[in-house]
């Protein structure tokens, strides 16, 4: 029998001990979670750059304002150098002095030897710019390599998405080896918080292919669509260009934020979530919206339940005024018009999840103000939930989601202490815990698919994950997914259909909820509308930041 291992051997290759803020925490990540660095590669006589980019560091023509900006006004917190010397303490050091052929560096047959000695599983590679050769063939699982992609030119051209990329060295440019992608949607009223969140959110790549390797005992590549091209420095142009995109979109999103509040409300159709999902275009479904009660409010976030008594829609009613929501209920028996205040909670409860257990029907509400996941318990008499435990704490929570899998209680969700990207699984035995963390957490890093939408069901034996796709605005459309791993060590899915908003209709400018239940599917739209009450509490929400 194969001894399991539960640690890798990594090598570092680094320009000096003085490298950035994500370099570090990236490091950080690996040494605290068991990884063992073995070696480190360091450039002979180098000092730490106040660039990332040093190709065209002897061009200087037409690059003025660029290296101006870069050198003395564009200090984003990711960039701030940091010294490893605690973290390489007693750490074997080669100081090696490549040659560099057209700007690709080769290592000679002496550090070659020195480094493949120290029988390294990987190479992580965070200096010396373009590297080739039999270096990359020094290690069980080769050189990695950071790509953050062309992240300033796609700010620059209103992308909304950008990518980190891990890589694996294979010493051809037109044969790149994937190993891990993250995609996030662009910051495009900030580029250095944009920047920032690249650095920070892709430290964990490696780290994560490290436990894959660990689970499964091999390394695994990926096809993704980010295509990486422009690398090379902004002119002076650009960089005018780019201060008057700065200023406008900065202008932009406040005035945004003030004017326009999203509307939404809940809609459904009389159809089983099977048919709603496999329709052809939403037109043909007969869809129902709620009739609000006042204009200051909206509905959103709709789950549905059938017990032996009736059947039941919970939301969410958002009040501007208030700036927070309660949760609301609505009955089949009084055709879905009757809204009942659940309980009238001190703070903001949002994606009343639902469910029936052993006889009992619960609800486990969004309350990320709290740092807790609650579990209630319905009364259907009264029309009140009654709080039964506290699931898992210590964090802002959104959104959380349970499936039951295999006699294995799984929970999904986002911690809003990162982002709304991170998707991150805890598992238990049993309903009311203990829950413990998914191994591989954060399982996924994508702001198209991460962040749950509703409840895990069947379609065509199929089981299906619905995710909100906020890539270029929130609530811009549902991505469904089918899980084909799920257990305390894996996670994987594959794409299986995109849910947009329901066109032609007074709610068709998002969606980011469904469910289904009783040959009912319950879904939510969004609108933009102008309210008083929304801009002074978006007024207020500034004004405190």
């Amino acid at each position: 029998m194969v001894k399991k291992r539960k640690s890798l051997r990594f090598g570092l290759m680094i320009n000096s001990l003085n490298v950035e803020q994500w370099q570090h925490d990236t490091i950080r990540l690996l040494m605290d979670n068991g990884m063992k660095l073995s070696l480190i590669i360091q450039k002979a006589d180098s000092t730490f750059p106040f660039s990332i980019t040093k190709k065209n560091k002897n061009k200087s023509h037409g690059h003025f304002l660029y290296r101006l900006w870069n050198r003395f006004l564009f200090h984003p917190r990711s960039k701030f150098p940091i010294n490893i010397d605690k973290l390489t303490d007693g750490i074997p050091t080669i100081f090696c002095a490549p040659r560099v052929i057209r700007g690709i560096s080769y290592f000679n047959e002496m550090d070659i030897q020195e480094i493949r000695n120290q029988n390294l599983d990987f190479i992580l590679q965070l200096g010396f710019d373009i590297v080739a050769g039999e270096v990359i063939n020094t290690t069980k699982y080769g050189v990695w390599k950071f790509n953050h992609g062309d992240s300033f030119w796609r700010y620059m051209r209103g992308k909304h998405s950008n990518s980190v990329i891990l890589q694996k060295l294979s010493g051809k440019e037109e044969k790149e080896i994937y190993l891990k992608e993250i995609k996030l949607s662009t910051i495009l009223h900030s580029y250095k918080a944009h920047l920032e969140q690249l650095h920070f959110d892709g430290s964990v790549l490696p780290l994560q292919v490290c436990k894959e390797i660990l689970t499964t005992g091999e390394l695994k590549s990926m096809t993704i669509d980010s295509k990486i091209k422009e690398s090379h420095l902004p002119n002076d142009f650009n960089m005018v260009s780019y201060y008057l995109k700065s200023v406008w979109r900065r202008i932009a999103f406040h005035l945004n934020d003030l004017f326009r509040q999203e509307d939404w409300n809940v809609g459904y159709c009389n159809c089983p979530i099977e048919d709603f999902v496999s329709a052809k275009e939403n037109e043909e479904l007969e869809i129902h919206w709620f009739k609000k009660p006042r204009k200051n409010c909206y509905f959103a976030d709709p789950f549905i339940i059938k017990t032996e008594k009736d059947t039941y829609i919970f939301f969410e009613w958002y009040s501007y005024s208030k700036g927070k929501a309660d949760l609301a209920v609505a009955r089949k028996s009084e055709d879905f018009k009757q809204y009942h205040i659940l309980t009238n909670f001190k703070e903001h409860r949002s994606y009343p999840y639902v469910f029936s257990h052993e006889g009992t029907i619960y609800c486990m509400p969004e309350a990320n103000q709290t740092n807790q996941v609650c579990l209630y318990r319905f009364n259907e008499e009264k029309l009140t939930v009654e709080k039964d435990c506290v699931l898992l704490d210590g964090f802002p929570i959104v959104d959380a989601t349970l499936y039951h899998h295999e006699n294995k209680w799984f929970m999904f969700l986002v911690n809003q202490k990162k982002s709304h990207s991170h998707l991150e699984i805890y598992h238990s035995d049993n309903l009311k815990g203990p829950y413990l963390p998914h191994h591989n957490n954060p399982v996924m890093i994508d702001c198209s698919k991460a962040r749950p939408a509703g409840k895990i069901f069947s379609c065509d034996g199929r089981i299906i994950r619905p995710s909100q796709n906020s890539t270029s605005h929130y609530g811009e459309s549902l991505i469904l997914e089918e899980i084909e791993i799920l257990s305390e060590k894996q996670f994987s899915t594959i794409p299986f259909k995109i849910i947009e908003p329901i066109e032609n209709s007074d709610y068709g400018k998002g969606i980011h909820t469904i469910n289904g239940d009783d040959n009912i599917t319950v879904f939510d739209g969004k609108r933009f509308v102008f309210t008083m009450s929304g801009l002074k509490q978006q007024f207020k929400q500034k004004i405190r930041k």
